[in-house]
Order: structure tokens, then sequence, then C-alpha cells
């Protein structure tokens, strides 16, 4: 039987707080939130006998909750705005997600002011998964210096994008876009015939998209000699030349889970991904099996 899961919420006006594990796990998280609400309630409770600020619980421990998922897809082939731009950009902690959906109001929404409610909901209007705890992620950023507060209304922190953050953000845009002119050619531009299909794993004949993004890097190393390559590459080739339907997200996901036959490399401030021995070992049994 497997560990029992647990998930914490609590809402008290504008503020969420949720979490999720082992029992433990959540009853620590139980005490900081019981601090965090005694003080956020101050204001509301009026003294009197007995109460001395003292809250009961305004929540419920409920067991074997699964933990937040990713949003189902939608039918359209039409992405909302939001998930285009953040296709953009190199992210990988939660923290720079919630940097980058900071920056998105700000620049693209004309709300330079904002709370953590919104940041959230610019997740879920993204159909990216919701951090677990996005006050958390704010904190993170206004640590780093990329966020501040700029005031409070109705128990609710106000926060704003500083122009750090705006020079980080814009930092990843310009550079992906340097990078994108510099490789379209190199990766995009290429005639199928140059790929040598004949000799090498046809993506079309390969039913797993981890084997189609593998025999990318493959093609690659061995026509272009090229040893490595970012997910946005592999995805861009599938796209163009094998007219493959996946998301960029769905080809850096599968290329992350090949591990062993796979490993990852940082070129240029980007994750890269290049074939071990076993992964052309794997490639070439593709092969055998394709001819």
């Amino acid at each position: 039987m497997g560990q029992e899961t647990y998930q914490l919420s609590v809402r008290y006006k504008d503020f969420e707080y949720a979490v999720s594990g082992d029992r433990s796990f959540v009853d620590e998280h139980d005490k900081v939130v019981q601090t965090y609400l005694s003080k956020m309630m101050k204001e509301d409770l009026k003294p009197g006998p007995g109460r001395r600020g003292k809250i009961s619980s305004t929540f419920e421990i409920e067991k074997n909750t699964p933990a937040p998922k990713p949003l189902p897809e939608t039918g359209s082939g039409e992405k909302p705005d939001i998930q285009k731009f953040l296709e953009k950009l190199p992210l990988n902690a939660e923290w720079q997600f919630t940097l980058a959906m900071a920056y998105y109001l700000s620049q693209f929404k004309q709300q330079p002011a904002f709370t953590a409610k919104m940041v959230r909901k610019q997740f879920r209007e993204a159909r990216h998964t919701v951090p677990n705890n996005i006050h958390l992620s704010v904190h993170t950023c206004v640590k780093k210096g990329y966020l501040q507060e700029s005031g409070q209304q109705d128990l609710q922190k106000i926060y704003e994008v500083t122009d750090s953050g705006f020079a980080y953000i814009d930092t990843l845009l310009n550079h992906t876009s340097d990078v994108e002119k510099d490789t379209e050619n190199e990766f995009v531009s290429q005639d199928i015939s140059a790929f040598n299909l004949e000799n090498n794993p046809d993506p079309r004949m390969l039913e797993r998209v981890e084997d189609q993004a593998l025999s990318i890097l493959y093609i690659y190393m061995k026509e272009f000699d090229r040893s490595h390559m970012s997910a946005k590459e592999v995805y861009d080739v599938l796209k163009k030349h094998f007219n493959t339907d996946y998301s960029s997200k769905a080809i850096q996901i599968a290329l992350s889970r090949s591990r062993p036959l796979v490993e990852k490399i940082k070129h240029e401030g980007q994750m890269h991904y290049q074939l071990t021995s076993k992964g052309i070992d794997h490639m070439e049994t593709l092969l055998g099996n394709q001819v």
C-alpha cells in the first residue's frame, strides 16, 4: 500500500495557502498557517472574554487528496497569448514562471500593480500547473529583487515588477530571439533529404514521442555534426519536417524522462540534450528494426 497523501488548503478573504504531502509534513504547515491566520485576523477580532485573538481551525485536512495536476489541454489548436509568451522563455523554476506571469500582467495587460491571486489567475489562463504555494513563489521573487511590495488592500499585499525583474525577463526574451535567428537555417530550413532517412531512424515510423525526439538528436549528431540540441530545436524540426502536433513542452518532458538515454548539458545559458552511449545504441537498435 502506498504512502497516504494529505492536502492542507486554507482560504481567508484573498489569502490562500495550499500544500500536500505526508501527515507530518502537513501537520508542520498546519502550525505555520495558524500563525499566519492569527496575525491576519487580529484586526477582525474584537477583544472579549475567552477570545484573546485565538482562532479555531478554519480548514480540514483531507486524506488521499491528489496533488495538483496540469490542466487538460483544450481541443483548440490556437493557444492563448500567455502560452505563446511562455514558450519563448527558457524557464525551469516555479519562481521564474511566477515572475514571467507578473511580467505579462504588467506589460501586456497593463496591470503594473497586482496581487498573488492575480498571478495565480495567470497560471490558470496559461493552463500551466499552479505552484502549491503561490505566496512562497512571489516571496522568492521579492527576495531576489525582481518583485517589490507596493502597498496593501483588504489584507492583501500589492506587488510590482522591479527594473531588475523587467531586465531579467527581457534578457531571456532577447537571448531566445537571438538563438532562434542564429539557428533557424541550421535546424528548421534543412531539406528533409539531408536527413538521410534511409540510414537513420525515421521519426514517422516511431510510435513513442520519446523515440521521435531522440531520433532528431541522432540524425543531427550523425548528419550535421551537432552533438546536442535544445528541446525547442527538436520541437521545431519535428513540427516543420514531420508535421507532429506535440507542444514544445511535451517534447521537453519526453527528453527529460528519456534518461539515461540522454543527458542534460548547459549551452549558452540554455538546457540542451545529448545522446549517451546507451541512447546511441537504442537508436541503432530502432534503425535495425526499421530496416
